[in-house]
């Protein structure tokens, strides 16, 4: 695979994708219309008060052949016209954040995907999501064995880890989620394995169980990665202290925070 230097607009990305390998990174212009709609999301979503908003360092689209994406088109069409007259496929750019363990993403030239077995984030866009691989990490499932995103940017954030020590930034997916009818629910039920009937996913709603909305869907062809953020630790954001900037006014001279 070789690197890159141009950087499409997310329109001519997206037709380049049919002759691109699976899993290959193409990185955005921060002036395209798609990069700003996901970098809109990511801020938006960001709603943990005590996580200071992290500044984004790159987004990258997941270009994937024609054929690749093909289960997902078919589910997406079959779930539309099953739900027709009540909103159809209602697909949504949804969060999914995980475990890396090489530096995909830490700088515009890291576009390589890595073949280790515990780096669930290439493993991810290699090969799309599986069901069966829910809870390898995090044994507590709130709504079963699904997979789980979240329109909340920071708690995806909260799932990112990196095995490596040193690493430059911090990554989360974004991906094309057909949510279809859902069922919304704000009490765990941990033994679901489908979504109940007349239903295509499971919507947990804040208020009971969960303090920030997360979606969970039970197919693996309701899913596929679709970009990939790359951005600074929140900790790196945190804006100078009020103690501090205080005393640096009253005695002019910098204070380290």
């Amino acid at each position: 695979m070789t690197r890159t230097s141009k950087s499409p607009t997310g329109v001519d990305a997206m037709k380049q994708a049919d002759n691109q390998e699976p899993g290959r990174l193409i990185l955005m212009k921060p002036s395209s219309s798609k990069y700003q709609e996901i970098q809109t999301l990511f801020h938006q979503g960001w709603k943990h008060p005590e996580k200071f908003t992290p500044k984004i360092k790159a987004i990258f689209l997941i270009a994937y052949p024609h054929e690749r994406l093909e289960p997902y088109r078919k589910y997406r069409a079959n779930v539309e016209r099953a739900n027709r007259s009540e909103g159809g496929s209602n697909e949504q750019f949804l969060f999914h954040g995980t475990a890396r363990s090489c530096s995909l993403g830490d700088d515009k030239t890291c576009v390589l995907l890595c073949s280790r077995a515990d780096c669930y984030l290439c493993c991810i866009i290699a090969k799309s999501y599986d069901v069966k691989k829910c809870g390898t990490r995090h044994k507590f499932r709130r709504f079963g064995a699904g997979i789980y995103t979240t329109a909340c940017s920071s708690k995806a954030d909260d799932y990112f880890h990196s095995w490596l020590q040193g690493f430059k930034c911090r990554v989360i997916l974004v991906n094309r989620v057909v949510v279809g009818k859902a069922c919304q629910r704000r009490y765990n039920a941990i033994d679901l394995t489908k979504p109940p009937p007349g239903y295509d996913s499971v919507v947990g709603v804040p208020g009971a169980d969960l303090n920030y909305e997360e979606t969970v869907v039970y197919d693996d062809n309701a899913i596929h990665p679709a970009f990939l953020i790359a951005y600074t630790d929140s900790a790196e954001s945190q804006p100078q202290s009020r103690a501090a900037a205080l005393l640096s006014t009253l005695f002019k001279t910098p204070v380290a925070s």
